[in-house]
């Protein structure tokens, strides 16, 4: 079977997810898709959509594709109904939220369900891989296509490519990045390799590494850790949902910041605020955490220049 036969369902709920669809329905639309239903939303009159359901809101090219939004698809009549009836070659499941199970796990053929995973598996396998390897300071990270299995991110691997990651990128650049090299790398192999040679490598479960998703404790800022630490969450957690800080019991967003290891701290604890110079330092366990952008309860996101302007600080001003 060659590429421009394949006819694909897809299965995904996030921004990673969204994304995906967008550049594959680039190189073919799915037959049909499958998302999680919309959720309430603080501060919000009515329940958000999935970002993959946001991409149907406006109509145009997905309009005519059939969505179904539920919280368990492989039990859903929706979902099966399409799957008997509105025939795929293989699905893709990438960014869902959801296992999936019979009878849609091996309902594809050879082909089966496939999966959009950013790491290098079996490296980071779980929900938060980007997240994680940028918490630890990866420089190097990966994208892999796989193919589902019952256990989790544990399936044979059909392609892998390597993605440098820099030292102050955060993890909304990283998972555009890895979007678009993982979708690349699997429009780049069907147009060259047809159904038939597609080869799947199975995993090493000895080399296996975990990317739980992150805990709300774990948003929140922990000053007495290294600036690199500091920083690292920092990135990890941003655009969103951000890490966290207080100072004078308001939460305050950091959405950028860059270390100062090995800086004379000047007796400073950590957590303690330097509003001296340009943008606001904070200390920590080994140096400072030089924060760039900030967002105060309330508020937009703002340089942190400016946020600093605006404050009323006694000495020794502390962030918690």
């Amino acid at each position: 079977m060659i590429a421009g036969e394949l006819r694909y369902a897809y299965f995904g709920t996030g921004v990673f997810a969204a994304r995906c669809l967008e550049l594959l329905s680039e190189w073919r639309m799915p037959s049909w898709v499958v998302t999680s239903p919309s959720m309430a939303s603080r501060g919000r009159n009515a329940p958000v959509r999935s970002p993959v359901g946001e991409l149907f809101s406006g109509g145009g090219t997905w309009s005519g594709i059939p969505l179904v939004e539920s919280a368990n698809a492989s039990s859903d009549e929706a979902v099966l109904d399409l799957n008997k009836n509105a025939r795929v070659d293989f699905a893709f499941v990438v960014d869902f939220g959801q296992f999936i199970k019979e009878p849609l796990l091996n309902a594809k053929g050879r082909i089966g369900c496939l999966n959009i995973h950013p790491s290098r598996l079996p490296c980071y396998r779980g929900a938060a891989p980007i997240q994680r390897a940028l918490m630890d300071g990866a420089a190097e990270i990966g994208v892999s296509v796989f193919k589902l299995g019952r256990g989790m991110d544990s399936g044979p691997v059909l392609l892998q490519e390597k993605l440098a990651v820099g030292p102050y990128e955060d993890f909304g650049s990283v998972r555009e990045r890895a979007a678009v090299l993982g979708v690349e790398a699997f429009i780049r192999l069907v147009s060259k390799t047809p159904v038939e040679e597609w080869s799947f490598v199975p995993q090493d479960d000895a080399l296996a590494t975990y990317a739980p998703k992150i805990s709300s404790e774990e948003e929140r800022i922990d000053w007495s850790a290294t600036a690199r630490a500091v920083s690292d969450r920092v990135r990890a957690l941003s655009p969103r949902p951000g890490a966290w800080t207080t100072l004078k019991g308001k939460r305050l967003l950091v959405l950028s910041a860059r270390p100062e290891e090995g800086a004379a701290k000047d007796r400073a604890s950590p957590g303690e605020l330097c509003l001296c110079g340009g943008n606001p330092r904070v200390a920590s366990s080994d140096g400072f955490v030089e924060l760039i952008t900030v967002q105060p309860e309330g508020k937009k996101p703002q340089p942190a220049s400016a946020w600093k302007n605006g404050l009323r600080m006694r000495v020794r001003e502390c962030l918690e």
